[in-house]
């Protein structure tokens, strides 16, 4: 086990600690970090730019939390590729780089690189294999991309939070030494001026780029798809709601 193993491990009670993201690293999040079912065999992480609620069964991220602003989009810190496991996970519950050899899957990034701009030791950060997922190489650089960038385009002018997921149907399959494949993947977009919200989920297979707005939803949809309670301090006022239009820089 490394020596920097992160002390909040689900598996301390959750009458202890609530939520370990709101008790340790609050700033990447608004309204309370999200709140998941699972409570075995996980961990939360916080780094830099974006925290981690990690799953051991699938050896990825249920979900990324990250607040979004214009120094993390436009700093001077270039990327660098530098994929390698994360020193906060016991060696034996995460992904190595042998895991995505060979395989046609990308390590596809939750947090992206270009949301990790202000500084060197954020970008990369955001490499760490936590905070990767299998993702078909279609999606990864297709549709997905442009949503990252509508994303960040919208943070050029609006103070927003991001959280960024996984969805595991039942018999999903796995690469390299069981590390799970997503049957889908989503993102939700908050708006801490306004309060409004959008979110977006698809599955995990090339999709045509110009569909993006097909697959806009609520965030109460992506909690019903998932079981997590987001922004769990509104106790679901909003999340029922979504207006694409009020994201033209989301297209």
């Amino acid at each position: 086990m490394r020596q920097y193993l992160f002390v909040l491990l689900a598996l301390l009670s959750f009458g202890v600690l609530a939520n370990p993201i709101d008790d340790t690293c609050p700033e990447h999040t608004i309204h309370g970090a999200p709140v998941s079912a699972i409570t075995e065999n996980n961990q939360y992480i916080c780094h830099l730019n974006y925290a981690i609620h990690y799953r051991y069964d699938t050896k990825t991220a249920e979900f990324v939390v990250e607040h979004l602003d214009k120094a993390d989009i436009a700093g001077p810190a270039v990327r660098k590729d530098d994929f390698r496991p994360d020193p906060l996970v016991d060696d034996s519950k995460e992904a190595t780089l042998a895991d995505y050899k060979g395989v046609p899957f990308d390590r596809g990034h939750l947090v992206p690189a270009a949301d990790n701009r202000a500084s060197d030791k954020q970008m990369s950060e955001s490499f760490f294999l936590t905070n990767m997922v299998p993702q078909d190489p279609g999606h990864n650089r297709g549709i997905w991309k442009q949503l990252e960038v509508g994303v960040r385009n919208t943070a050029v002018n609006k103070d927003i939070y991001v959280i960024s997921g996984t969805i595991y149907h039942p018999g999903y399959k796995t690469i390299g030494n069981n590390v799970g494949i997503p049957s889908e993947l989503w993102k939700i977009v908050y708006d801490a001026k306004t309060g409004e919200s959008i979110a977006f989920l698809f599955p995990n297979v090339k999709l045509p780029v110009k569909d993006l707005p097909k697959y806009a939803t609520s965030v109460k949809n992506i909690e019903q798809a998932t079981g997590l309670d987001f922004f769990p301090k509104l106790n679901g006022a909003g999340e029922d709601k979504y207006d694409l239009s009020k994201w033209p820089e989301i297209k």
